[in-house]
Parts: structure tokens; sequence; C-alpha cells
């Protein structure tokens, strides 16, 4: 049965082997793992000590570069010690290897790349090495940025991030994994703007705390942009805007949608790419529960994006 590997990234003391304890140490994670290696790359102030890595059934290897970690190697590690799964914890200063990326053997699948990021040195690193920076989080699925607080700039982190890596899920944490707080916030728009423009890659987000928290966003004068996705059977002024978010492929999406209220559907076919711009009206839902519908003032085509599909963070 093939072993999955998880590739861990970053800097030195950007909180790698934190991360990978505190994976260790969740239940829900390792309920069915029995062994972990980690392959360590690179040694930083957080240590691994022994009675940690016997109390977890975990086994380590050190290597001087990724250039040691050839499928010859991975070959003779698995011979050795069987494990259920393999944590690689990189070295942040080298570029993640076509080894890595597209040649690792059968036995042994990369299935994530994690990328830790000290949110206390990130503005610093982007502006001087940025180069570097790129490699570490081109390739990431996920982005935990660690030691926020409210003098960081939620903006400035989430800015750089995306332009980089569009797709990575970014984790924000503040000290001692609290839930993090930046100045300007979690949210890429003002809540308290005359008109809040959802932009693109913002949508997934706004949906997201629409969906949570309905009652702030009521009568709230917003632009969206989607696709014409749905009729509503016997409305015929009334359709749902939405966007796909893949689930695990492109072939496997959902529906991101919300209805929208006063434009002339006639005008218009399922797929067609719409701008909208209205006020939102919280509505009441059979379970007791509220749904926001947008009362369009203005609709216009638009030009489909480049990446239709819709990111959570």
């Amino acid at each position: 049965m093939p072993t999955p590997v998880y590739l861990f990234t970053g800097f030195l003391d950007s909180g790698k082997t934190t991360l990978i304890k505190e994976t260790l140490n969740d239940p829900d994670f390792m309920s069915d793992i029995e062994r972990t290696l980690i392959i360590c790359l690179e040694q930083g102030e957080e240590k691994y000590d022994e009675e940690f890595l016997d109390a977890h059934n975990t086994f380590i290897e050190f290597l001087d570069a990724s250039t040691q970690l050839t499928v010859e190697k991975m070959t003779e590690l698995d011979t050795i010690y069987h494990p259920s799964q393999v944590f690689i914890e990189y070295n942040g200063t080298e570029s993640v290897s076509e080894t890595i990326l597209t040649g690792m053997p059968d036995f042994w699948p990369l299935v994530q790349i994690l990328t830790t990021v000290d949110a206390q040195t990130f503005e610093i690193y982007v502006n001087a090495m940025r180069s570097m920076i790129f490699e570490q989080l081109r390739w990431s699925d996920t982005i935990i940025v660690n030691r926020c607080d409210e003098n960081i700039s939620g903006s400035m982190l989430r800015g750089n991030i995306k332009a980089i890596n569009k797709r990575a899920q970014i984790y924000y944490e503040g000290a001692f994994g609290q839930p993090a707080k930046l100045k300007n916030g979690l949210l890429p728009f003002d809540l308290n703007a005359p008109v809040i423009d959802i932009k693109d890659d913002d949508y997934g987000l706004w949906y997201m705390d629409a969906l949570e928290a309905p009652d702030k966003y009521e009568g709230k004068e917003v632009i969206l942009r989607g696709m014409y996705a749905e009729n509503i059977p016997g409305y015929k002024q009334t359709f749902i805007l939405g966007r796909r978010a893949m689930v695990c492929c492109a072939q496997d999406t959902s529906l991101c949608g919300l209805t929208v209220t006063g434009v002339k559907i006639w005008e218009m076919k399922i797929g067609d790419w719409v701008e909208v711009q209205g006020k939102l009206k919280t509505v009441p839902l059979e379970d007791g529960g509220k749904t926001l519908v947008l009362y369009a003032d203005r609709i216009a085509r638009y030009q489909a994006p480049a990446d239709e599909f819709v990111y959570f963070s």
C-alpha cells in the first residue's frame, strides 16, 4: 500500500518542526498511523527529543541536502522503517526539487506540501528575498502564517501570498496557536465601504463569511461577479448567481451560489458571466436560519476570469 508523503517547507525557525509535532499530537490525523518517518534536511532551535519520538513511534533520518533524497535513498529508507507516513522537513533555502514534485516513486506519493511563514519577518523577507519566498510558496497546498499580531497587516500577508500562489489555503495563527488578530482584519474587503466591491479572487472568502453571518451584510450595497448558474422555476426576474469551487478536482465541483432578483433574465442564458450591483437583504429559511438575496440595481456582461474557480482563503 502506498505511503503518503507530506513536505514541510519554510525558512529556518519559521515553525516547521513545531507544526510537525502538532501534527503528530493530533489524534484525528494519527488515528490509523502506526509508524512515522521524518526526513530532516534542516535543524532549527526546536528539536525532536528521543522521548517524544518514542512516544509517537516516530523515526528520524538526517540528510545534508535534497540531492541526497534520491529514489534509491527512499527505497532504502522504506525497506528499513516500513513507515505508515513520511514527513520531509525541507531546507527553506532550497527550491523544491523536481524529484519531489514529479519524480516520487509510486510507493511514496507526495500528497501535500505545507509551508510555514513567520508573520513577524515576512514583509522583510518578501522585499529582500522575494525569489526565495516565491520558491517556498509557489507549490504549497497549505500555508500556515504564524506569530500574527495586531501590528501585522492582513492585506499585506494575503496579497503577497496570493500573488505567488492563488490556490493555496492560508491559515493565520496568533501566539500559542490562538486565533489571529491582524491589522485591517482577515477579510480582503472593507465591510464599512459605501459599496463593497468583491473582487474575483475574494468571492470565496466573501461567500463563506456571508453564509456564516448573513446579518452583518443586511442592507449592504455590493458588487458581485459570477456566472448565471441556474434558473429558479416560477420566477421571471430571479436567478442564481454563482461560482464553482473544486471539491477534489476540476471534474468534481460545487456551486457557491446566491439568489439575485430584479433582473431581466430573458436577456441572459445559463453560463453567461455578469457583474451585479445591488443591496443584500436577509430572508428566513424553513429551518429557522437566514440566507441573503441580492436585490439588483444594475447588471452588466462580464468577462470570465482566467481562473473561474473559487478559493476560500
